[in-house]
């Protein structure tokens, strides 16, 4: 054991000796004899010079300026995880200490302001949900989308019942899928997406519908080439064959066209990360869950309602928590019920500062910008869409050179221009996002680069 003399902790040698004595071992060593040998430091960490407070803030600057962020290049790239403008405001509140200390709220009385915010949270996101139940919350989009199949299968009055669920759901998505359903013993199978539309193939859904009988099927739309999928037409198949419909979809869709709820969607989810939460090099995230009321039994996480408190005066406190894992422990619908209020908050804030018709001019602003970039790009000689279904926020092209080469010449102009893609049948496609964040000179320029690199 290397003992130093300078040591991150406050006991002396005697304090040691008499710890080791009270628990009957002879040394330090002795409490590592189940570490092997060979994996032990055997000579001190070769740790830099201690430095004085700002010359350690300098040397931390430094490193991070090397970091080539959305701050630092004009980013293109979405994938799941999107560049958007988020107004100071809502840095401002979520800051406040009363938020950023808060625990999950089990004690209604203490926790007012928390629960009225959640209250909120979940009315706001019923609207932009189209379905009257929301929970808050769960990890991330991934993790959301496994538990509407879950869901699904807990409603289901058969117990071999499967999973159904689109090819073009993102493949990290589809992985969760996997690892959480397939331990449950849950049978899963994939419907094909049209090659040339790049939406589903429903003639593929309905010989499935018919031949397994699933307890749900389990769809994203924009999918993973930014092709919205139609869902009045899913829904009338699913209703058709008696399987229930799971949905994800990019929350801003809800500012263009009917909500998911009332074209007949019996759960529905999206990543919360558009809603006023930075990218963050990869997180937090916000998984937003809905469903119909009659599957509220079904649904993970805490729900928040409105009570009257020991006066009668109104109040706020969580209700339906029997089937969360604090409660039912190892009965519980789900063990991912993690605390991301501070996340919620920062949507509901977001939500709150946009209004409704703010929500829709931000949707059409970049429908529009999506279309604007298209135009540019497809005009340039060897650049072409991968697929002619309508999209948006973001769409997959096919490139004259490899996608690889394209990108990197990109980011040498201080571009990222993308998300490169070829675990497909389609050869190597190019996955392009665009948010309001993008004016047209932006796009212009990522259109003049392309050109010089693509010619």
């Amino acid at each position: 054991m290397i003992d130093t003399p300078k040591s991150f902790t406050p006991h002396r040698p005697e304090d040691r000796k008499a710890m080791l004595n009270f628990i009957g071992v002879e040394s330090i060593d002795d409490l590592l004899t189940g570490i092997p040998k060979d994996l032990r430091l055997k000579q001190p960490l070769n740790l830099p010079r201690a430095v004085p407070d700002w010359e350690l803030e300098k040397h931390l600057r430094d490193l991070a300026g090397k970091n080539a962020t959305v701050h630092t290049h004009l980013n293109f790239i979405g994938g799941g995880m999107y560049d958007h403008h988020i107004p100071a405001v809502v840095d401002a509140l979520a800051s406040r200490g009363e938020f950023l200390t808060a625990y999950t709220p089990y004690q209604p009385e203490m926790s007012q302001g928390l629960l009225q915010i959640l209250a909120e949270y979940q009315e706001q996101m019923a609207k932009v949900m189209g379905l009257p139940v929301v929970n808050c919350s769960s990890y991330d989009g991934g993790t959301a989308l496994f538990e509407l199949g879950w869901m699904g299968c807990l409603a289901s009055d058969r117990g071999d019942a499967g999973v159904l669920y689109a090819d073009a759901i993102w493949p990290q998505w589809q992985d969760i899928l996997k690892s959480h359903l397939t331990p449950r013993r849950v049978a899963l199978d994939t419907v094909e997406h049209d090659a040339k539309t790049g939406r589903l193939n429903l003639q593929s859904l309905e010989d499935k519908l018919k031949s397994e009988r699933p307890a749900v099927f389990l769809f994203q739309t924009p999918n993973r080439f930014g092709v919205l999928e139609d869902i009045p037409a899913i829904v009338k198949l699913c209703q058709a064959h008696g399987v229930r419909v799971g949905m994800s979809f990019n929350p801003l869709l809800s500012g263009l066209f009917s909500t998911p709820g009332s074209l007949g969607v019996d759960f529905a989810s999206c990543e919360g990360q558009p809603l006023g939460i930075p990218l963050s090099a990869g997180g937090p995230s916000l998984g937003i869950l809905s469903c119909k009321k009659e599957y509220r039994k079904f649904l993970p996480g805490r729900l928040v309602g409105k009570v009257a408190d020991i006066y009668g005066n109104p109040a706020y406190a969580l209700v339906y928590e029997d089937r969360e894992q604090h409660v039912a422990r190892e009965k519980a619908t789900s063990n991912i019920c993690s605390n991301q209020a501070w996340c919620a908050l920062r949507a509901v804030i977001y939500l709150s500062l946009l209004g409704e018709s703010g929500y829709a001019r931000l949707a059409k602003i970049i429908a529009h910008k999506t279309d604007y970039l298209i135009k540019q790009l497809t005009s340039i000689p060897g650049i072409e869409r991968a697929f002619a279904g309508p999209v948006f926020n973001e769409f997959a092209v096919k490139l004259p050179k490899p996608a690889g080469t394209v990108l990197d010449a990109l980011r040498g102009e201080n571009i990222f221009g993308g998300l490169a893609f070829d675990d497909t049948p389609h050869g190597e496609l190019l996955l392009i996002a665009v948010t309001e964040t993008k004016a047209r000179q932006d796009m212009d320029r990522l259109a003049r680069c392309m050109k010089k690199v693509c010619a």
